[in-house]
């Protein structure tokens, strides 16, 4: 979501998703729905109303909702985001009252900063108090970690400030740009396709733990390798589209292979996997339809 001081969030689309509990499904989830609410005030309110808006998003998150029609375990999430929303808007509020100060407030940056200042406000949060309010502090740590690893992993443009934060953090893995219900998801979802390739003697195991050989040296590896994240993608299986050497840094991460640096970098890029979207008659295709079959149980 980017708003600008001309655009409102489309009305149904709005609610489709407020119905569905999409805006809670995680802590950027819920700053975006923050901030469509604050934009239609920003931008409607006839007497500029907006110091009070803070107090009227705390009322509103300490109301019970009922989204009975939705499975249990989307309730659980919907109330756990709310409840630990509502205990950092009464415990840190300037973190919300910077946020929204910011003249690029919806921006993609704005957000990415608020998520680590909520992450280095949890550093120093007392968990006694925390316990006593029901929130687990330590899960929420871990949660952020795992849920946007990719934004942390991302913020090279971050405030000086914030870099401090990015060096506290654990190292970036593979498994986090996948997709899963959690960290332990993720994990396993890697696991299963490192099984499948050594199975399909992509890969064979190193001396060393955790990294695999790949196997084809030729000149169709490099797109083989291409076309296995390209339908990871298309498959659903990726979380978030990192930039091209990010995305060679994290295979490189558990892989070894002999293909040039900047050649694999440039088989992440944009351009290079759209050619991946192709018709039957296109050289590229058995490659995409070759992964296709092979990922087709993950």
């Amino acid at each position: 979501m980017n708003l600008h001081a001309n655009q409102k969030y489309p009305l149904l689309k709005y609610l489709s998703e407020e119905f569905q509990g999409s805006f809670y499904q995680n802590e950027l989830a819920f700053l975006n729905r923050m901030l469509i609410l604050y934009h239609n005030r920003y931008s409607c309110s006839i007497d500029d109303s907006t110091a009070d808006y803070l107090d009227d998003f705390e009322s509103y998150l300490q109301r019970p909702l009922n989204f009975w029609y939705l499975p249990a375990a989307k309730r659980r999430q919907i109330n756990l985001i709310r409840s630990r929303m509502l205990y950092l808007l009464k415990n840190s509020r300037p973190i919300f009252e910077q946020l929204l100060a910011r003249k690029d407030y919806s921006s993609f940056e704005a957000k990415q900063e608020t998520i680590l200042k909520i992450y280095q406000w949890l550093q120093i949060v007392p968990h006694e108090p925390a316990v006593k309010n029901g929130i687990d502090i330590n899960q929420w740590k871990l949660d952020l970690k795992s849920k946007f690893g990719h934004l942390l992993f991302e913020s090279e443009s971050a405030a000086p400030e914030l870099k401090k934060v990015l060096k506290k953090l654990p190292p970036f893995h593979f498994h986090q740009i996948l997709t899963g219900t959690d960290e332990t998801a993720r994990k396993q979802k890697l696991e299963r396709l490192i099984a499948i390739l050594l199975k399909e003697q992509w890969i064979s195991p190193c001396k060393t733990d955790g990294i695999y050989l790949f196997r084809n040296t030729g000149n169709g590896g490099r797109l083989q390798l291409a076309a296995l994240y390209f339908t990871l993608n298309k498959q659903g299986h990726i979380q978030q589209r990192l930039t091209a050497p990010k995305v060679a840094a994290l295979f490189n991460n558990w892989l070894s292979h002999s293909i040039p640096r900047d050649s694999f970098i440039k088989a992440f890029q944009t351009e290079q996997q759209d050619t991946f979207n192709c018709t039957p008659n296109k050289p590229r295709y058995k490659y995409v339809q070759d992964c296709s079959l092979l990922l087709r149980d993950l």
